[in-house]
């Protein structure tokens, strides 16, 4: 279900090139070149949003350009693999989302380990996962969802991109709220809204961020979203935990991370850096805009979360049976 050797070659073929292109040198003052940062998603999401935006403001505290290269393909783990290689002293990070969790649960014999092979720079922000509805669906809540779900099981579609995070939040949310939807796969997420919007499909999850430009128009209807209290930009749509779904807590999240062995003072100007650009007003605004909210963990309590996920997204794969390579 889940392939991804032969897209791991082909991803691997250009690695040769990349690392040339990288060449970090040795015995010189951490930054003393241009810096790359890996995307594991093509141009255009919403990771590549934040990674260009930090790109820039990175650039400007280093005093060295910050690249952005986006390396897509089989679930974010061919970008994450190249990330992750040893010996290349603080020149290359990783911009790293939800996929870093979810990955190791969906395929096996990964080349890396997920949490042990970086270490994390710091958490970027977070946002509410939402589910939304095709408006002429006529689901007017998730109470109403699971009313309808649960006398015609497997009739209403929701939309995921294939092996990604929100396959396995679909999933989740499934094994929550004790009902049976029909996924439907897509190559990405963004498909999946586009098929919601031209009413293909009955539900998306997704974050604030991507569908809030198109609310207005009355196509898509939000149903619920996560996490303690409801968004301030959304303050009458209900969390789960109001609609009747106990222990749905996930959310979506960015993190920078950079490869385990990169050397302590790299390590530290990485950290002053970032804590600086988080703490810009400018960057402050665009995240807000963006739906993200600050997302606070010391490195160590970062990787006792990822662990967490790990784990977590391992006992969703058993339990919803999903066949893994």
């Amino acid at each position: 279900m889940f392939k991804r050797k032969g897209r791991w070659m082909r991803g691997l073929a250009g690695a040769a090139l990349f690392f040339a292109a990288i060449a970090p040198g040795h015995g010189q003052t951490f930054p003393s070149q241009p810096i790359n940062m890996v995307v594991p998603y093509a141009a255009g999401g919403s990771s590549d949003f934040v990674a260009r935006l930090l790109a820039q403001k990175l650039g400007e505290k280093f005093g060295q350009p910050v690249v952005v290269e986006n390396r897509a393909g089989a679930g974010a783990t061919i970008g994450t693999g190249l990330a992750a290689r040893k010996g290349q002293n603080g020149y290359v990070a990783l911009l790293a989302d939800n996929a870093q969790t979810t990955a190791p649960a969906l395929y096996k014999n990964l080349p890396y380990d997920s949490v042990d092979d970086f270490s994390v720079v710091g958490f970027v922000g977070k946002a509410s996962v939402m589910l939304f509805a095709n408006s002429d669906a006529g689901i007017k809540s998730v109470q109403d969802l699971i009313d309808r779900a649960g006398k015609q099981p497997g009739t209403i579609t929701i939309g995921t991109g294939h092996g990604s995070p929100s396959h396995l939040i679909t999933e989740y949310f499934q094994l929550k709220s004790d009902i049976k939807l029909s996924v439907v796969p897509y190559k990405g997420a963004a498909l999946a809204l586009n098929d919601l919007l031209a009413g293909h499909i009955d539900l998306v999850f997704t974050n604030p961020a991507s569908a809030a430009p198109h609310l207005k128009g009355g196509r898509i209807v939000p149903l619920a979203q996560t996490g303690d209290k409801r968004d301030e930009r959304f303050p009458d749509l209900p969390t789960f935990r109001e609609s009747g779904v106990q222990g749905f807590d996930v959310s979506y999240w960015f993190a920078l991370l950079i490869p385990a062995d990169t050397p302590a003072d790299a390590k530290e100007k990485w950290r002053q850096a970032l804590s600086a650009v988080l703490a810009d007003p400018e960057v402050k605004e665009k995240f807000t805009a963006a739906g993200l909210s600050p997302y606070e963990l010391d490195s160590e309590q970062a990787r006792q979360t990822m662990r967490e996920e790990v784990r977590r997204w391992e006992e969703v794969v058993k339990v919803a049976k999903l066949q893994t390579n």
